[in-house]
């Protein structure tokens, strides 16, 4: 789909949802401000980061004897699972049926993905992962946002920018630059950094895994489960940093996007061993013979009482419907036995579903676990954030369960 039909696609969904004067107006504003706040921002970088490698960064990277080629067997292995999630995805309960604005995002940017899920086209599915990073279904989790933007007018000013920026607060939590690494796997874009492909998102996502590992220091066998795990960068760098003292990571992801994050996850830890949707049990007991497991989003019910040591949600409780939203909240809080970590915005968005129904979302001040169980160590802005949230109040939110 051209870029052309790509808005257009994008008018009609808002037309039909009743957002398109909320969307437009925002597009429009920041439209405006972002080139003033980039070409700001720039004139201000020292000369080291205005030279910035960013060319091989961008340059296509499947030519490289470095890129990762998929191996037809994990590839078998996600479509089983995609298909195994979409057969019970229907019979989900209403609070985890798809509404709002990722029903929105999902039809209009994954069906090249989709299609060659549903016809078991091992080659094409191939082809698109090789290209992550690179293609439309990776738009809003990282990627090709910024794909896109480098080929703008004032696209390389603003990756240096915004990832020097970036950079800076990660070095402000005593992260080491060095410690941060990113394979080969799909068409990845940012700065070359020590023969690493270093994008904005890898930066932010470190930070986080710092964040972790240090709440997580004294716990021994820690489990962690991100709601909304996106391309599966967090899991990545988490996996990195986290030391001896992390047993597992699990991902919670409506089935299109865990089709992403379980192809990363698989080809940058062949040494682990990964569990999908569909290949043993959702409860993380140890005996259950899995390190990093990615499911659908609907799974995470099966998970057991105080099982899980951090849950972690990054952008996504606030933009899916509030059902959803409250019922993610119940379950965090009959599973997590000690911290609670998320940042969401509060923008109140509100949708008009296919069948007429409305869909408004919870915004992230509202998303308070049972103040009887669980206490609040910080509410603060959140700390990384683009040009374009700035329309966006986000906050970062730490909660600890109240050990009785």
């Amino acid at each position: 789909m051209g870029r052309i039909g790509y808005f257009y696609t994008k008018i009609k969904k808002a037309w039909a949802s009743g957002t398109l004067w909320d969307k437009s107006s925002r597009f429009l504003a920041i439209a405006v401000r972002r080139p003033f706040e980039v070409v700001i921002g720039y004139v201000r970088l020292p000369k080291t980061d205005r030279n910035l490698n960013i060319k091989d960064g961008f340059a296509d990277h499947r030519q490289e004897t470095c890129h990762h080629k998929s191996d037809p067997e994990d590839l078998r292995r996600i479509i089983a699972a995609y298909k195994a999630a979409k057969e019970i995805q229907g019979r989900a309960a209403p609070p985890f049926q798809i509404r709002g604005l990722w029903e929105e995002w999902i039809s209009v940017n994954y069906k090249n993905l989709i299609a060659a899920l549903v016809a078991e086209d091992t080659k094409r599915l191939g082809e698109l992962l090789e290209n992550l990073y690179r293609e439309q279904f990776t738009i809003g989790t990282g990627g090709y946002d910024n794909y896109i933007r480098y080929h703008t007018l004032l696209g390389s000013a603003y990756i240096k920018y915004v990832w020097s920026g970036y950079r800076n607060k990660f070095l402000a939590l005593d992260g080491a630059l060095e410690q941060v690494r990113f394979p080969y796997i799909g068409n990845p874009t940012g700065i070359t950094v020590h023969d690493n492909v270093i994008s904005i998102e890898t930066l932010r996502h470190a930070y986080h895994a710092v964040e972790m590992s240090e709440l997580l220091k004294d716990v021994r066998e820690a489990v962690i489960v991100e709601i909304g795990g996106g391309l599966g960068g967090q899991a990545y760098q988490t996996e990195q940093m986290g030391g001896r003292q992390l047993a597992k990571y699990l991902i919670f992801d409506i089935p299109e996007v865990a089709v992403v994050s379980s192809y990363f996850l698989l080809s940058a830890f062949p040494g682990k061993r990964l569990r999908l949707f569909g290949e043993g049990p959702v409860c993380v007991a140890s005996q259950e013979g899995y390190d990093i497991a990615v499911f659908p989003h609907f799974a995470i019910g099966d998970l057991r009482d105080s099982s899980v040591d951090l849950c972690y949600n990054s952008c996504s409780f606030s933009e899916m419907d509030g059902l959803a939203s409250r019922e993610y909240l119940a379950v965090i809080e009959r599973i997590c036995r000690k911290y609670f970590l998320h940042e969401n915005h509060d923008t109140v968005f509100k949708f008009k579903n296919a069948d007429g129904s409305m869909s408004e979302n919870v915004i992230g001040s509202k998303l308070i676990p049972d103040p009887s169980r669980f206490k609040r160590i910080f509410k603060k802005p959140r700390v990384y954030g683009l040009p374009e949230d700035r329309s966006f109040p986000f906050f970062e939110y730490l909660y600890e369960r109240i050990q009785k």
